[in-house]
């Protein structure tokens, strides 16, 4: 499975609320890896994602990303996280 498979499988995983694919999501956001770009939003919503399905990690990685992220980046971040928990991810 190449970097771009690897994304695109955890991506379909999390989006149907698989909260340890939203952490792998997230943590692959995080440090640019397996065919995504670094991305401190979208590592921040998926990390918040999975601590709002339960998983602890995920809670801790949101406390670590924040510090990276602009004011602006983490109001831009909690958005795409309210739009996915309306559209019921």
């Amino acid at each position: 499975m190449n970097n771009t498979n690897i994304a695109q499988h955890y991506l379909t995983a999390a989006e149907q609320g698989d909260e340890h694919a939203q952490l792998n999501l997230s943590v692959m956001y995080a440090n640019g890896q397996g065919g995504v770009e670094k991305d401190y939003i979208f590592a921040y919503k998926w990390a918040n994602m999975a601590a709002m399905n339960g998983n602890e990690e995920a809670g801790m990685l949101t406390e670590l990303l924040i510090q990276y992220m602009t004011r602006q980046e983490i109001e831009s971040s909690r958005k795409l996280t309210l739009q996915c928990r309306s559209n019921k991810l």
